[in-house]
């Protein structure tokens, strides 16, 4: 398992290997020229130094740039996830304010107690055949009930009914 580093560790262990190369490449440098090598030999370690050296200045700096990116996405993500919980509560209050306008319109309808039961199921869009089955009742009762409930709120279908709440939601 990769266990993640911190930013400001990765950062230390970068430039940690970036002076260990550079003084070990050094070192070897003069320890060659001390040995008396060969000056194409120098100087073919003294080029692999310089680019040795400017691939992890490289390496270093996109580094430090992927850091940067990498904690600004985090900034958005938790800015993202902030908005989530706060949309997330504002659907959760809407559906109980909803659903207390729903218990209220049924109220003024004058629904039984049986009917705002069925009624609500209905605007669940279960079928009557549904509904009898969770209510233990015949589909016969249900559909008397469906009759009633649309005569008192004077709609003509299940899709009037659920139409007459949706109306003012667009």
């Amino acid at each position: 398992m990769i266990t993640m580093i911190s930013n400001e560790k990765w950062d230390i262990l970068v430039k940690v290997f970036f002076w260990i190369v550079a003084i070990t490449s050094i070192a070897d440098v003069f320890a060659d020229i001390r040995q008396g090598a060969h000056a194409l030999h120098i100087l073919q370690e003294s080029l692999m130094f310089v680019f040795a050296l400017a691939l992890l200045w490289i390496l270093y700096q996109r580094t430090k740039a992927q850091m940067k990116r990498n904690a600004q996405l985090l900034t958005e993500l938790n800015e993202v996830k902030a908005r989530s919980t706060q949309a997330s509560k504002e659907l959760v209050d809407a559906k109980r304010i909803f659903g207390e306008e729903i218990t209220k319109q049924f109220s003024d309808w004058s629904l039984t107690e049986s009917e705002a039961e069925v009624a609500l199921f209905s605007l669940k869009g279960l079928s009557a055949k549904e509904i009898a089955n969770l209510r233990s009742s015949s589909e016969k009762t249900v559909r008397n009930q469906l009759t009633s409930i649309y005569r008192k709120s004077g709609t003509t279908s299940k899709l009037s009914f659920i139409a007459w709440f949706m109306e003012g939601l667009t």
